[in-house]
C-alpha cells in the first residue's frame, strides 16, 4: 500500500475530531441526567429501585413507539422529554425558568426552517424532504441526499425525445419486460413512489403487487405521481418488508422487480460501510426464486458505486440460480445496473445489442463474470451487502479506540472511588447483554420482518423479559446466580447450534421456538443481575459500570462484520463464562474465610 496523502490524513483527522465533539456533547448532555437517576435510585430499595427504572425504560419505548405511529417531528420527542426533565426544576423558580427557557431555545432551534422549499416528513424510518422539479413532479430527499424521483411514463416517446434523463428513465424501467415479455403476475419489492409499479401496468401485467416498507413513500406515490398507479385496480398495495413479505406469501410471480431499495447514492466509496441487509443475500435471493411460476424471472436494479457490489449481486443470482449467470445491463439512470435471471433452465435471457444502443444501455454481463474481480457473498450469518470483502474492519478501530479513551476521561473519578465489591461482574453482564439484545434484534427482525413496528415490540419484549427476571430475583428471594449464570450459557449455545444448523423452521410454531430462543438469555441474564445486585454493590454504582460495559459490548459487535453475527453467541458466552468464573472464584475466597473465622473461635 502507498504513502497515504497528506489532503487524506488532514480529511481523516477532521473527521475523528468532529466524531469526538459529537460524542462528548452526547455524553455530557446525558450526565445531569445520570446523576438525577443515580440519586433517586439510591433512595429506594435495590431491586425496587431497578425494576422501576426498568418499567420507566419501557413506557419510553412504547411512547416512542406511539409517536412514531403518528410521523411526529423531532420537536414533540423533545417536548415529551424535557417536559419530563422540568418536573425535578419546579421546587426552584430561578432554576425552573432558565431550564424552561432553554426548553423553548431548544424547540425553536429544532424547528427553524433550513429551506422552506423543502416540506419535511418524518416518517418512523427517515426524513423525508418532499420538493419539486421543473415539470412539477415529485423529488424526494433523505436526510438531505437525493433519494427518489417521480416520472411520468403516460407522456408521448416523441415528446421526451429532447430529454436524455427523461429517455434514460424510461428506457431503464421499461427494461425487465423488453427482456422478459409481457408477465401476468408481477411483484414490485421496494415500490417507492410507484414508478415501477407504473412500468409494470404500462407493460400489460393484469396484477401487480407493490410492496414497499415505508408508509409515508406509499402516500407521496397515492398523491404525488401523476400516473396514480395505486389506484389502479389492478395494483395491490402491501406496506411490509420485502423479506418478510417474499417469505409469508403464498403467490407465485412471472415477474419480481427488485427496485432501487435504500438510498444507495448516501453510501460512499468507502469499502467498509457498517450497514446489514437480509434483502440481498443469498438466502433472500433463493426465497424470490422460491416465488416464480416455472417460467418466471428476477430483476433486480441497483444503483451500482463501485464494481465489487456489481459483482457481489452478479455472485449472488449466480449461486440462487443453480451456476446460471444472470444477463447485466447499465442503464445510467441513477448508476443503476439491471441485473436479470429466469427460472427456467432451458431459458437464457438475451438482449438485443442494437436495442440497447439506442437506449443508451450496455451490456456489462461479461464485465461481472470476469473472475478476476473479487467479492464475497453475503449471508443471512453476514449480511453486509455493501462492504465488498469479508475483512476485520480495521478502519473502525481507530474510532472504536477514539471513544473508549473519551469514556476513560469521562468517569476517571468514578473509576478511582473506593467501593465495597468490585465492579467487573457488573461490566461483563453490561457487555454481554449489549452483546445478546443486538443478536435478539437482528434474528427477531429477520424472522418477523424489519418493520419498525417489529423493532419496536422487540425492544420492549427485552424490557419485559428483564423486568420479569427483576421480579422472579425478589418473589423467590435468589441469592445465589451460579444456577442462572448455567441456564445462561446453555441458552446461548442452543442459540448458537440453532443458528448454526439454519434456524428453526419457518413456521408459527418455529417463530415461537425461535422467540424463546432469542429471550432466554436475556431472561437468565436479568436473573443473574438482579441477584448480584440484591446481594452486593451500591445501585448507581454498578449501573454506571453496567451501562459503561453495555458501551463496550456495542463496540465488540463489530467483530460481526468479519466473522458473522453467529460469532456473537460464543462471544457473549465467553463473557458471561468469565463472569461465572469471577463468581465462583469469589465464593471459593468467601468460604475458605468462613472456612478460616470458625478455626480460629473454635
Amino acid at each position: 500500500m502507498g504513502v497515504p496523502r497528506a489532503a487524506d490524513v488532514y480529511q481523516m483527522l477532521q473527521t475523528y475530531f468532529v466524531l469526538a465533539v459529537v460524542f462528548l456533547l452526547t455524553a455530557l448532555a446525558f450526565i445531569p441526567i445520570g446523576q438525577v437517576c443515580g440519586a433517586l435510585m439510591e433512595r429506594r430499595e435495590k431491586l425496587s429501585a431497578y425494576g422501576y427504572n426498568l418499567l420507566g425504560s419501557l413506557a419510553g419505548v412504547l411512547l416512542m413507539f406511539a409517536v412514531s405511529a403518528f410521523w411526529t417531528p423531532p420537536s414533540l420527542w423533545f417536548l415529551v422529554g424535557l417536559g419530563g426533565l422540568l418536573l425535578f426544576c419546579v421546587r426552584k423558580r430561578s432554576t425552573f425558568v432558565w431550564a424552561g427557557g432553554s426548553v423553548v431555545l431548544a424547540l425553536i432551534l429544532l424547528e427553524w426552517p433550513v429551506d422552506p422549499a423543502w416540506q419535511k416528513i418524518y416518517s418512523p424510518y427517515q426524513l423525508l424532504e418532499v420538493g419539486r422539479d421543473s415539470h412539477g413532479l415529485l423529488l424526494i430527499q433523505a436526510a438531505g441526499h437525493y433519494y427518489q424521483h417521480v416520472h411520468d411514463f403516460s407522456r408521448p416517446t416523441a415528446e421526451i425525445q429532447g430529454n436524455p434523463d427523461e429517455v434514460r428513465a424510461r428506457a431503464y424501467y421499461e427494461l425487465p419486460y423488453e427482456i422478459v415479455g409481457r408477465p401476468e403476475k408481477v411483484a414490485v419489492v421496494g415500490a417507492g413512489t410507484g414508478n415501477d409499479v407504473s412500468a409494470a401496468l404500462h407493460a400489460g401485467a393484469a396484477s401487480v403487487e407493490a410492496i414497499e416498507i415505508d408508509p409515508a413513500i406509499v402516500m407521496l406515490g397515492r398523491v404525488g405521481h401523476p400516473e396514480h398507479p395505486y389506484a389502479d385496480g389492478r395494483v395491490h398495495v402491501v406496506v411490509n418488508d420485502a423479506r418478510s413479505f417474499l417469505r409469508t406469501t403464498d403467490q407465485h410471480y412471472d415477474l419480481i422487480v427488485f427496485g432501487l431499495l435504500d438510498s444507495h447514492t448516501l453510501l460512499s466509496q468507502a469499502s467498509s460501510v457498517r450497514l446489514d441487509s437480509f434483502v440481498y443475500t443469498v438466502q433472500a435471493l433463493q426465497e424470490a426464486r422460491s416465488r416464480l411460476t416455472p417460467h418466471g424471472a428476477i430483476s433486480l436494479s441497483f444503483a451500482v458505486l463501485n464494481d465489487q457490489l456489481g459483482r457481489k449481486i452478479y455472485l449472488m443470482l449466480q449461486k440462487a440460480f443453480d451456476g446460471r449467470a444472470p444477463l447485466c445491463i447499465q442503464a445510467g439512470y441513477d448508476g443503476g445496473v439491471v441485473f436479470l435471471e429466469s427460472n427456467d433452465s432451458a431459458k437464457q435471457l438475451t438482449a438485443d445489442s442494437a436495442v440497447l444502443a439506442r437506449s443508451g444501455l450496455r451490456n456489462k454481463t461479461a464485465f461481472y463474470a470476469d473472475d478476476s474481480l473479487r467479492a464475497d457473498l453475503p449471508t443471512d450469518d453476514w449480511p453486509f451487502f455493501y462492504m465488498p470483502r469479508r475483512i476485520y474492519p480495521s478502519s473502525y478501530l481507530p474510532m472504536v479506540a477514539l471513544i473508549l479513551g473519551l469514556s476513560l476521561v469521562l468517569i476517571a473519578n468514578f473509576m478511582t472511588e473506593s467501593t465495597h465489591t468490585s465492579r467487573l461482574p457488573f461490566f461483563l453482564l453490561g457487555a454481554g447483554f449489549m452483546l445478546i439484545e443486538t443478536k435478539g434484534i437482528t434474528e427477531l427482525g429477520l424472522t418477523f420482518g424489519n418493520t419498525w413496528q417489529v423493532i419496536g415490540v422487540v425492544i420492549a419484549s427485552i424490557m419485559v423479559m428483564a423486568f420479569l427476571a427483576n421480579c422472579v430475583v425478589q418473589w423467590l428471594s435468589i441469592t445465589k446466580p451460579i444456577v442462572p449464570y448455567l441456564f445462561l450459557l446453555i441458552t446461548l449455545l442452543a442459540g448458537w447450534w440453532s443458528a448454526r444448523n439454519g434456524g428453526l423452521p419457518f413456521t408459527w410454531g418455529g417463530r415461537v421456538g425461535t422467540v424463546i430462543l432469542l429471550t432466554c438469555p436475556i431472561f437468565f441474564s436479568g436473573i443473574v443481575f438482579s441477584t448480584l445486585l440484591r446481594i452486593r454493590g451500591e445501585i448507581s454504582s454498578v449501573m454506571g459500570a453496567n451501562l459503561f460495559g453495555a458501551m463496550c459490548g456495542g463496540l465488540l459487535e463489530y467483530n460481526s462484520m468479519y466473522f458473522g453475527f453467529q460469532f456473537l453467541y460464543l462471544l457473549a458466552a465467553g463473557i458471561y463464562l468469565l463472569g461465572l468464573i469471577w463468581e465462583l472464584a469469589r465464593t471459593r475466597s468467601e468460604i475458605q474465610n468462613l472456612a478460616a473465622i470458625a478455626k480460629r473461635t473454635a
